[in-house]
């Protein structure tokens, strides 16, 4: 007889033990979801996984990669346009929610220096974290 399936139960306590603090920090920077927030202003192209592509200004990501679009257009099955009855080439939205989950690809203006983007926003990232830090206090005497 084939041995019995593996429960949650059965794993080995090592198997099960999460990855250290300082390694996920380091896989966070190769992704690209961390680094989205440093983009919102920028045009930019987004095709799902349904075959849907949007093309908008970034608002807003999160770390999940979900994205919000303003002033988006939406295309059909990759370039081909959506014709509606009043012979637009496309369907326009003021704002656009996009779940993390469906995204295939997002493609970036060919203007676009990302590696100035990630370091300005990082930059800025640091510069506000110093603005708020305590400082040592000193002791009196």
């Amino acid at each position: 007889p084939p041995p019995p399936p593996m429960s949650l139960a059965s794993v080995p306590a090592a198997a099960t033990k999460r990855q250290p603090a300082n390694k996920a920090k380091s896989s966070a920077d190769a992704n690209l979801a961390p680094l989205l927030r440093h983009f919102v202003g920028i045009d930019l192209i987004v095709e799902t996984k349904q075959g849907r592509t949007f093309r908008g200004r970034l608002r807003e990501a999160d770390a999940y990669m979900n994205l919000v679009l303003s002033r988006a257009s939406k295309e059909k099955h990759r370039g081909q346009f959506i014709s509606n009855r009043e012979g637009e080439t496309s369907e326009h939205f003021d704002l656009v929610h996009i779940r993390g989950p469906s995204i295939r690809y997002v493609v970036f203006g060919a203007n676009v220096d990302i590696t100035g983007v990630i370091k300005a926003g990082r930059d800025r990232e640091r510069a506000a974290g110093d603005k708020y830090k305590r400082g040592v206090r000193k002791v009196r005497k």
